[in-house]
């Protein structure tokens, strides 16, 4: 080691920081931070398949509104948003399936169960 090199010099500050909080995070005593949460990558998917869908890439919006359910199986908003999809397409068997998922996974079902009646 060289005489002329102090402490605390040789380090970003910013860097240390992460660093310690991710040994924390291991030992349990610190929440993630808000932007690692699976939370807000649920939400960046529906944000994303909305654009999609607005930008009629409706297949592509719909495998992310997917990737939602198979994250959170009980989300309504994506069921209703491919419901919704398939509604407009007029495949009218892809939205029964589609609704029948709802039905069963979802806690807040009477409107899919409606829906569904009306199709029939």
């Amino acid at each position: 080691m060289s005489g002329d090199r102090k402490i605390g010099e040789n380090f970003d500050a910013e860097e240390a920081s992460d660093i310690f909080d991710k040994l924390k995070n291991v030992e349990g005593k610190v929440k993630p931070k808000k932007e690692d949460s699976q939370l807000k990558k649920i939400s960046d998917l529906m944000s994303e398949a909305r654009y999609l869908e607005g930008k009629g890439n409706l297949a592509e919006a719909i495998e992310l509104y997917k990737q939602v359910i198979f994250a959170l199986p009980d989300s309504t908003k994506a069921y209703e948003a491919i419901a919704d999809i398939y509604k407009k397409q007029g495949d009218v068997e892809s939205e029964k399936d589609i609704l029948k998922k709802a039905i069963s996974n979802c806690n807040k079902n009477d409107e899919f169960k409606k829906r569904l009646d009306e199709i029939n």
